[in-house]
């Protein structure tokens, strides 16, 4: 009976052991109110790629074009936080020119934004003789028709391109935006409150969404984080990819995530909303309200403070 126990716990942590999960960051080189200088913005890189070097994490960040650029030149200070990425190893992917919103634009005016959107790391990327394969849709959304979406989809396909899903979906980029405001304030304490409960409700999100995995597919998938390359991430991402560790998670690729066989599932969602694929998922295979309730909630002290209005130094 004590073997038996023994074995039983032992494959109980095997399967824990077993988690995957990929770290995607989206909005590269930086997005920050707080590191607005470019000695900021170098600083911010050099801080998330640490933690991502420190617990090695195969990390994909997804560029957006305009942000290469000042005064519609290249700008090389924001080209070579990207070299910083591809000399950590990491890989890049394309999150448009100028970040869209596909509910408010043409297929035309998508397709012009995503090819914008190569015009500069897309040979940088193949500089190095890396991959440039993936493609982040702005705000998760992927078309609020079904033709919208179908053609989208045809599109990145003939352009070369694998979608980037996401599953663990969330509001780091509100925590962030208190989080610059508490730092822009001066307020020590309350950033530390405000990034504290922060890996909390990102550690929340990803117990959530397990839940939605064992409920579709009866097993863990192999889950894909979606965070963004902002202030809060460069002092807490460390202590989220403990927790997630902690938690029974290894760190994997996006392209080996996608060898999952959940990433096969038909999707037929389209929509004004911009949501986790295993939503996309549930509610192709027609689950209602009562499936998805139980999502982490942003605390109202953050929100309060996200939605501040707090100007920058000397303004």
């Amino acid at each position: 009976m004590r073997l038996l126990l023994s074995l039983l716990v032992f494959l109980a942590f095997a399967v824990q052991a077993q988690k995957q999960i990929v770290i995607t960051i989206d909005d590269l080189p930086t997005v920050s109110k707080a590191y607005a200088t470019p000695e900021g913005r170098l600083n911010l890189t050099k801080k998330l790629l640490s933690h991502c070097t420190a617990f090695q994490v195969p990390a994909i960040g997804f560029v957006i074009g305009n942000s290469l650029r000042t005064n519609s030149k290249p700008d090389s200070n924001q080209i070579g936080l990207l070299k910083l990425w591809l000399n950590a190893g990491l890989e890049l992917g394309n999150h448009t020119l100028a970040h869209k919103d596909y509910n408010n634009i043409s297929f035309e005016g998508s397709k012009a934004d995503i090819i914008g959107g190569e015009s500069i790391v897309k040979n940088l990327v193949q500089q190095r003789e890396r991959p440039f394969r993936y493609f982040r849709h702005p705000y998760l959304r992927k078309g609020d028709t079904q033709a919208k979406k179908d053609s989208l989809e045809q599109f990145l396909k003939q352009r070369g391109y694998q979608e980037a899903p996401v599953t663990i979906d969330n509001s780091d980029w509100l925590f962030s935006r208190a989080y610059d405001n508490a730092l822009l304030l001066s307020d020590t304490a309350l950033a530390a409150q405000v990034g504290k409960q922060y890996v909390t409700y990102m550690l929340n999100c990803a117990a959530y969404y397990e839940a939605q995995s064992d409920s579709l597919f009866n097993r863990q998938i192999s889950q894909i984080l979606l965070i963004h390359a902002n202030t809060i991430n460069a002092d807490f991402l460390g202590k989220l990819l403990a927790g997630l560790k902690q938690h029974g998670y290894t760190f994997v690729s996006l392209d080996k995530a996608l060898t999952d066989t959940a990433y096969r599932s038909v999707d037929h969602y389209y929509g004004k909303g911009g949501i986790s694929w295993l939503h996309r998922w549930a509610l192709t295979l027609g689950k209602k309200g009562a499936f998805f309730k139980g999502e982490p909630e942003v605390p109202a002290m953050v929100d309060e403070l996200a939605n501040r209005t707090v100007n920058l130094p000397g303004r």
